[in-house]
């Protein structure tokens, strides 16, 4: 999942605080850029890929922990919602890798 959020930040091009667009996917950094300017630091794809694999291994690896924990909280809410959680998560997953995958 691509989240973009804005920040001020010191822009080098522009050599003072101006707006910037960060941008996500997951918890993994893949872009920076100046609203003022409009220069970009963008996180080499490769590299992308190697922390988001990590990250995905990271996520695979607490899932039975993370799945307890909401069913001790509220069985009847996480019985409910399992079915479409498993029906739409190999799509949310394509989704994740294609963001990653795309050239912008």
């Amino acid at each position: 999942m691509t989240s973009k959020m804005k920040a001020e930040l010191y822009c080098l091009h522009c050599n003072k605080d101006t707006p910037h667009v960060v941008t996500y996917v997951g918890k993994i950094l893949k872009s920076i850029r100046c609203e003022e300017c409009g220069s970009e630091i963008e996180i080499n794809r490769e590299k992308l890929l190697e922390n988001y694999a990590a990250e995905f291994i990271e996520r695979i690896i607490t899932k039975p922990y993370r799945m307890t924990k909401e069913l001790e909280k509220d069985i009847t809410k996480f019985l409910l919602s399992l079915p479409i959680r498993i029906i739409t998560k190999p799509y949310r997953i394509v989704k994740e890798v294609e963001e990653i995958l795309k050239k912008d």
